[in-house]
């Protein structure tokens, strides 16, 4: 028989609330915003990614937010979704832009939310403006778009990705690059920014390539620790180099062949055969280098129980799906002077033929397509890859324009004629945009 009056069992239930409270708020204590913060399983969420304190930023008038009090937070990212794409279609800007604010308000951790709208504002809203200005406007805000999303989701190596690929590929490649990469070191807000970038966008004041670059570096980094669902790991890995010789193939684009630019292609040349090149990829035989020797085989070959054969069988598919070989000869050859000649006189070429200087233009198109071919013979592996195939295309496409300006018949045997003759396939194409680059109607 329970000998304890009812007073004192009271107490004890009191006493025994008290001590279990004890856990419940230490675990349970919610966060004040500060690192550190917050019970247990609130530093948890934020380890973790899965608490968040933004919700209520949401437009409290909102039909989403209705949704989101009754507990229905997917109908309501829904909604913001087909709301997004309507102020889209009727180009009501600020309406998209604060759509999609409140769409990450509830998703911020689905990584496609980041992923395509930023995207979508870098192409498609960018696309929607007749002015270059404020093309580039948008695709910045495409940029710091992706820039939030990596900071509240460190474990995407993708977004790191992402925005390496806008700075590089939609800056240095779209059709308004020229104007873009001059936008990149002084912006056209120029009241705003003092004459100087973008700071949230280019802080350093570096080129367009060399940050994406870094970009690409941090997502490498990050996907020793997370696994990235892009693509292939060896070709997502390879992105940092390749932005190092897109940053000194613009730089020749542009007219500029002094020091500067060869160093950037040997330092490419040097970082892709003994960083990128070592590394170790794991193939259904093994790991394999693509920069190796007869002894890296042999040892790897042993290491992981395999045939020698196997062993380079692999090595050389791999080596081929990365594109090696070509671009460890490209940037060995662009190092030598007689490319760099090449490239200088195609370009003093093109220049002189804007300036309706024909004869000018004539002369060093046949010195460029003259050397153009003797580095091709040199190193016919080049001939594996578009830019260096359409250089030489374009140079004769000029060089047949001015004859026909000049109302003569253009040369049977001309430098570069049996890449002419294999590469037709490629000819209009190529035609159209050199007539677009050169403002040729």
């Amino acid at each position: 028989m329970n000998k304890l009056s009812s007073k004192h069992r009271k107490l004890a239930y009191v006493i025994a609330i008290i001590i279990l409270l004890i856990p419940v708020i230490w675990l349970g204590m919610p966060s004040t915003g500060e690192e550190g913060s917050g019970g247990e399983l609130a530093q948890l969420r934020v380890q973790y990614e899965l608490g968040e304190s933004t919700l209520g930023d949401v437009d409290p008038s909102s039909a989403s937010m209705n949704f989101v009090l009754l507990g229905l937070r997917g109908i309501a990212t829904n909604l913001l979704w087909m709301d997004a794409k309507d102020y889209q279609e009727r180009k009501e800007w600020a309406k998209l832009r604060s759509t999609v604010d409140s769409i990450i308000l509830l998703q911020p951790h689905y990584m496609k939310v980041w992923d395509f709208q930023g995207w979508n504002l870098a192409y498609n809203v960018s696309a929607e403006w007749d002015a270059v200005e404020d093309r580039y406007f948008w695709v910045k805000e495409g940029i710091k778009f992706l820039n939030e999303g990596v900071a509240r989701n460190e474990r995407f190596p993708e977004l790191d990705w992402k925005i390496g690929n806008l700075h590089g590929q939609k800056v240095g490649r779209s059709d308004e690059w020229k104007q873009f990469r001059r936008f990149y070191k002084v912006d056209p807000n120029t009241e705003r920014y003092d004459g100087g970038p973008d700071p949230e966008i280019n802080p350093e004041r570096l080129d367009n390539y060399q940050v994406a670059k870094q970009k690409y570096l941090i997502a490498n980094e990050k996907e020793l620790k997370h696994k990235q669902h892009l693509q292939m790991r060896m070709l997502f890995r390879a992105a940092p180099w390749h932005a190092q010789f897109d940053y000194a193939n613009a730089m020749q684009r542009e007219g500029k062949f002094g020091k500067e630019r060869t160093d950037a292609w040997a330092q490419g040349f040097k970082e892709w055969t003994t960083i990128f090149g070592r590394e170790e990829f794991i193939t259904p035989k093994g790991a394999v280098v693509l920069e190796w020797t007869d002894d890296d085989i042999e040892n790897l070959a042993k290491r992981d129980n395999v045939s020698v054969a196997d062993k380079k069988h692999w090595t050389d598919r791999y080596q081929s799906t990365a594109n090696y070989r070509f671009w460890r000869t490209r940037a060995l050859s662009e190092s030598e002077q007689q490319t760099i000649d090449a490239h200088k006189a195609i370009y003093d070429g093109e220049v002189s033929f804007t300036e309706g200087k024909f004869d000018k233009a004539q002369a060093e198109l046949e010195k460029g397509m003259s050397l153009y071919a003797s580095v091709l013979n040199k190193y016919p592996s080049l001939m594996a890859e578009d830019l260096a195939i359409e250089e030489g295309l374009k140079a004769v496409l000029l060089w047949r324009d001015i004859h026909d300006l000049k109302g003569i018949p253009a040369p049977e045997s001309f430098p570069l004629k049996p890449l002419w003759i294999k590469e037709q396939g490629r000819v209009p194409g190529l035609q159209e945009d050199l007539r677009r680059d050169l403002g040729i109607q």
